[in-house]
Formats: structure tokens, C-alpha cells, sequence
């Protein structure tokens, strides 16, 4: 679903492999692909939600893959409206809503269009109809242009159009926890495009070990490299950054290929990823992709701030890479 969106999630499992653990229980690993992404799943039981897995996968689609045109998402975008959507479509709608004005703005899934527009003008943006640019920007008040009710879903403003892929991931992640939840499952990692939430000891009986990938423009698995490890215990894990999507300026700085939902064009910062460990994956999802619109220094006291969110920062300075945490990022 994150083929429409501005940015790419990037983490790696350092310990993802099929055992027996200290109690002789059987892993159970799903595998494939959805949302033109791939998913794996470890599952310490004897029950199979293979079913009820793939039944989240489709809510999901049918709800917000705006490549279908006949989802609810294509089809609001493309009418204005959306009569009688399913719970989950309103759920994500509010969720959204939410994060947009817990990251005043900042995570805003309503400037779709201007997306669109940038997608091939970051290098040159002479070619970027600066008035377009500024008309677009009205569509984009996700608050006030959207009407989310029960039976019905408009837009108040002809052209508004929205992507829901920032958050769609940890959404559907959050779902499948809530069944495993439920079930009494103990140890459990779900990894879907790079979101993560693990629960549990992985299948060495330790818990859930998470690497960060160094920004690289390398696209080679085997020259990818990890910058720091995380642990992961009953809470999620988001990675939004320009990992092999940035550009230099003449001065040799790298810039992420994000659109400033504030200004309606591309950032001036140098914040090339942001990590967010939250013990909601959607928000882990949303509050990442704020950040990387936000930059470095409002980031930092957006992390801060916020109670109930850590977060891993890394940024290009005089051509090198640095990195900031939060207090209790990489604590176990």
C-alpha cells in the first residue's frame, strides 16, 4: 500500500528463523505478500489464523488500496463521497484524523494530490507549476475537508483526495495483534513492510532483537548495513525515511524526497529516518512519517513530549550520518 506514499520503511530482523524454544512449542512463520509488500509472521501456537489473517488483508484492501479503483478509498477520491463504508474504512478515516491533529498537521494523508504532483520534480523543480502547487495546498485541511459519519463519507471540497497507506500497515498489524491478543498467544512477531510488532521471546526463547538500516542508496541486500538494534517487547515498531530515495543539493547535502505538508514543497531538512517504537503500531506508523515532514529539531520535541512514544532519529550533517534517541528507545 506504501507505493503511493513518499517514503519507504526499512528494518531488519536479526533473529527470524524457525525453532523450538526452551518449551518445545513450534514456531508457526506466514508468509507472503500483500499490499505489493511482504509480511512475515511467527506465531508461538498450535492454532491456525491463517484465515482470520487473511481476512484483515482483505479488509484492509478493500478499505484503502487506492491502486483498486473500486475500493472505498479510490472510489471517495474519485466521487467526493462514499455511502454505507465498512467499519474498518471508518476506523481508519478517524484514526487518521486523530494522529492529524496529534502531529498538528504533520501527518497528513490529505496531500495525496500534491504527492502526485512532486512525484518527479524533486531534482527538478523548475518543472513544478508553483501556482498548482499553492491551489492544492487548500485541499489538503484533512479536519475540515473530510465529513466522516457512520453511513457516509465525504469531502467538503472538490479535488480533495487522500492516501491512508502511511498508517495502513500498522493498522492491519494492530489488527492481526488484537486477534492473536485475544487467543492468548504469548510470543508472536509480525512484520509487514518493514513495521514491526513482537510480543514474547522470539524463537530462541530471547526477546524480539530488531536492526535499524543505515541509510544507503545501495539497493543490494548484501551491502545493506545496520546502524543499531532495538529490542521489541509487546509494543511496535515504525521506520519511515528516504533510505534509497534522496537527493543532494549543491552544497553535497542529502534531502529526503518529502513533501512539507505545511508549504506544499519538498523539506529543507537533512532528517533521512525516524524510528518510533509506541505500543500502537498506527501510531508507531503515523508518528514516524510526521516526523520525517517535521525535521530533526521538532521532531526531537515531538518525541520528547510525548509520554507514550520513544523515538531514533538519523540525519546527514557536513556529509555524514548522525543519530539522536530518546531516553528509553533502545532500552530492553
Amino acid at each position: 500500500m506504501k507505493g503511493a506514499i513518499y517514503f519507504f520503511c526499512v528494518v531488519v530482523l536479526l533473529f527470524l528463523v524457525s525453532c523450538k524454544t526452551n518449551n518445545k512449542e513450534t514456531y508457526k512463520t506466514l508468509q507472503g505478500v500483500v499490499f505489493g509488500t511482504e509480511y512475515n509472521i511467527q506465531i508461538d501456537s498450535h492454532i491456525d489464523f491463517s484465515k482470520q489473517i487473511d481476512s484483515v488483508f482483505k479488509a484492509v484492501d478493500r478499505a484503502a488500496n487506492t491502486y483498486d479503483k473500486n475500493s472505498q478509498i479510490s472510489v471517495l477520491n474519485r466521487t467526493g463521497v462514499y455511502k454505507d463504508p465498512s467499519p474498518t474504512f471508518v476506523d481508519m478515516l478517524k484514526k487518521a484524523q486523530y494522529y492529524y491533529n496529534q502531529s498538528n498537521g504533520y501527518f497528513n494523508p490529505a496531500i495525496y494530490p500534491l504527492i502526485s504532483e512532486w512525484k518527479n520534480g524533486f531534482e527538478n523543480r523548475a518543472e513544478i507549476d508553483t501556482s498548482k502547487v499553492v491551489q492544492l495546498l487548500k485541499l489538503t485541511d484533512f479536519k475540515n475537508n473530510i465529513s466522516i459519519e457512520k453511513n457516509l463519507i465525504k469531502t467538503t471540497e472538490t479535488g480533495v483526495e487522500i492516501d491512508l497507506s502511511a498508517l495502513g500497515e500498522g493498522y492491519t498489524i494492530d489488527a492481526i495483534a488484537s486477534i492473536l491478543n485475544k487467543s492468548g498467544v504469548k510470543n508472536y512477531m509480525i512484520e509487514l513492510g518493514g513495521e514491526m510488532y513482537a510480543k514474547g521471546n522470539n524463537p530462541r526463547g530471547k526477546i524480539w532483537l530488531i536492526g535499524i538500516e543505515k541509510p544507503s542508496s545501495t539497493t543490494s541486500m548484501s551491502e545493506r548495513a545496520v546502524i543499531n538494534t532495538v529490542y521489541l517487547n509487546d509494543v511496535g515498531l515504525s521506520t519511515s525515511g528516504s533510505y534509497r530515495k534522496f537527493y543532494s543539493d549543491s552544497l553535497g547535502n542529502k534531502h529526503s524526497h518529502i513533501v512539507d505538508p505545511k508549504t506544499g514543497f519538498p523539506v529543507s531538512h537533512h532528517l533521512l529516518s525516524a524510528s518510533i517504537k509506541s505500543k500502537a503500531s498506527t501510531e508507531a506508523d503515523a508518528l514516524a512519517t510526521a516526523c520525517m515532514a517535521m525535521g530533526l529539531n521538532k521532531a526531537k520535541q515531538f518525541i520528547e513530549d510525548k509520554l507514550a512514544i520513544e523515538g531514533f532519529l538519523i540525519f546527514s550533517e557536513n556529509d555524514s550520518l548522525k543519530v539522536w534517541s530518546s531516553n528509553k528507545f533502545l532500552q530492553e
